[in-house]
């Protein structure tokens, strides 16, 4: 098996962030409705305003002579008044803090939910790769050129290509075998190579960083890699390409992979053959079909440089045997 790692291929403090912050979320949430039910169980029913007109009573006394005396006569004078309602913003503010009856408390919670979805909306927005939101039937979006996302897009899938078209002109392909050491001229000497010449592309042109490991079959079995990934291995029997597998849930320590098969043979005696599976793995960066297109193209083109390589180091050591055995 063999790892190379990518040192700047971990979670980012950003995924860490948006994750406590999706949690805060979820409680604040929560607690609203608890703090619903519980107010909805504690409506004090005293509280409730009464239909009933307010009545006042007044009571005033007046002097009256009686049979030449003087008397104090009290009279009751009672006065109904409608209840008031809350007039204006500032009087409606006071009667939902401080009123608690049934309609408050629906009020007061309502107000909380909507809120709390807009500051999730104005979240949301923050991060880059949100371009658009649509939820309940109100659409947000950003001023993000879709035109230029396309062209983009590509873009980077034509320099993709270019990698693997500059790798295949003989020039360069020389070049890559005498920059590869005597004892890496193998077939996952090469390979590895390769597969680290691309992570250097990935991340110089675009900031993508991921890691690989080549395992054999046996090894790739008994990894401790998803089952998701296992099970996608026998969907390579139908395609000749990559396949990328995303991650099942956006959780900053989970990861996208890309996995392929290849398969060396032994140029020397063709009953010898091995498997080996691909394996990408990225925390933060998705692979697409054209990285695993882009993979099946440089695992042939290895295949192709072993087998030439392999050929003409035969050669050389037969001629240095037939010169020996000459002497």
């Amino acid at each position: 098996m063999m790892v190379r790692s990518n040192d700047k291929d971990y979670p980012i403090l950003k995924d860490k962030i948006k994750r406590i912050v999706y949690w805060i979320f979820g409680l604040l949430f929560i607690a609203i409705t608890l703090s619903l039910v519980v107010n909805f169980f504690t409506v004090n029913d005293k509280a409730t305003p009464s239909n009933k007109n307010e009545v006042s009573t007044v009571t005033k006394e007046t002097e009256k002579e009686v049979k030449g005396k003087i008397e104090k006569i009290k009279e009751v004078t009672k006065t109904e008044k409608p209840p008031q309602q809350a007039k204006g913003f500032q009087e409606l503010m006071v009667h939902l803090l401080y009123k608690k009856t049934i309609g408050t408390v629906i009020v007061k919670h309502f107000l909380m939910y909507l809120g709390l979805m807009i500051l999730y909306l104005l979240f949301l927005l923050t991060q880059k790769d949100v371009s658009n939101l649509k939820v309940a039937g109100l659409e947000v979006g950003t001023n993000q050129d879709v035109q230029a996302e396309f062209y983009r897009a590509v873009e980077e899938q034509k320099n993709k290509f270019d990698f693997l078209t500059f790798w295949m002109r003989e020039e360069n392909r020389l070049k890559f075998i005498r920059s590869t050491d005597i004892e890496h001229r193998t077939f996952l000497g090469f390979l590895s190579r390769m597969l680290e010449k691309m992570q250097e592309y990935y991340r110089d042109e675009w900031n993508i960083n991921f890691s690989f490991t080549i395992y054999k079959m046996s090894e790739f079995e008994q990894s401790n890699l998803p089952r998701k990934v296992k099970n996608s291995a026998a969907s390579l029997m139908e395609e000749d390409k990559g396949l990328p597998i995303l991650k099942e849930n956006n959780l900053y320590y989970h990861k996208n992979y890309l996995i392929y098969k290849v398969t060396e043979v032994n140029v020397r005696d063709a009953t010898d053959i091995k498997e080996y599976m691909i394996v990408l793995s990225s925390y933060y960066s998705e692979f697409e079909e054209v990285d695993g297109i882009l993979i099946s193209g440089l695992s042939a083109l290895i295949n192709l440089i072993y087998i030439q390589t392999t050929q003409s180091d035969f050669i050389v050591y037969l001629l240095k045997e037939n010169e020996g055995a000459g002497d």
